[in-house]
């Protein structure tokens, strides 16, 4: 079984991926900081949409707990600079296969095209604009 590994910043399943996706709320990879509720709630929302399996506890052990009820062939995930989950994702590299996905934005040239189509319409606008 594949498992597609949500996080904060990875909230979605890609179409081309097929697999088992989870979510896992985990306070010790909350990097020092407290979430609000409404910020939690929201995660959970766009967990749910993604048709994730949504658990709370230690990452680890949790993804330890299903490879047990169901192998896990590999975990599918994106990539990160944040410490906190560069760490999981090494240590889950010692028990399982993990594909890491490139930062979509940030590995096109398709981060561009928002301010591309932002200043075409400017540059329109402001030849009528008087300020």
């Amino acid at each position: 079984m594949n498992l597609i590994y949500l996080y904060d910043e990875f909230m979605r399943v890609p179409d081309h991926l097929e697999g088992q996706a989870v979510y896992i709320i985990d306070p010790e990879i909350q990097e020092g900081y407290e979430i609000s509720d409404k910020v939690l709630m929201y995660r959970y929302q766009l967990a749910e949409q993604a048709g994730a399996e949504i658990y709370q506890g230690k990452t680890l052990d949790i993804i330890a707990e299903i490879h047990l009820q169901n192998p896990i062939s590999s975990i599918i995930t994106k990539s990160t600079f944040r410490p906190m989950y560069q760490e999981l994702f090494q240590k889950m590299k010692q028990n399982h296969s993990l594909e890491l996905l490139p930062d979509y934005f940030l590995s096109t040239d398709n981060y561009l095209q928002p301010a591309k189509r932002f200043f075409q319409y400017w540059n329109k606008v402001k030849k009528n604009l008087r300020y």
